[in-house]
């Protein structure tokens, strides 16, 4: 029969092993999402910015208050919306990213990792 042993603080080696592995897994799963956001981010902003270089394009060229302009106008404002959301999920994930580099620094290793 295993005994738990206490350490100083009264946790003993199971319930450290356990708290251990939970913030592991926190951590796997907060670095996943900074992947996915990052790469959301990349194969957005080019198509993004590519519709608002087009609608810039075809507002030089088309009529004051036609019906397509307004249309034009309408679609800018869109982009734009979208590009201030990438932008903030972008400031999002370099936070992350951040912390995530701060746990490293104050472990000394990369969770998950035996040293």
């Amino acid at each position: 029969m295993l005994k738990s042993t206490k350490s100083r603080k009264g946790i003993s080696r199971e319930s450290a092993s356990s708290v251990n592995r939970d913030v592991i897994a926190r951590y796997k799963k907060l670095e996943s999402f900074r992947r996915a956001s990052v790469d959301l981010i990349s194969k957005l902003f080019t198509p993004i910015d590519t519709t608002n270089r087009f609608i810039n394009l075809a507002l030089h060229h088309i009529d004051e208050g036609s019906q397509s302009r307004r249309f034009l106008l309408e679609s800018k404002s869109g982009v734009r919306k979208m590009t201030a959301l990438l932008k903030e999920l972008d400031a999002y994930a370099k936070k992350m990213e951040a912390e995530i580099s701060e746990i490293e620094k104050s472990d000394g290793q990369y969770p998950g990792t035996d040293s």
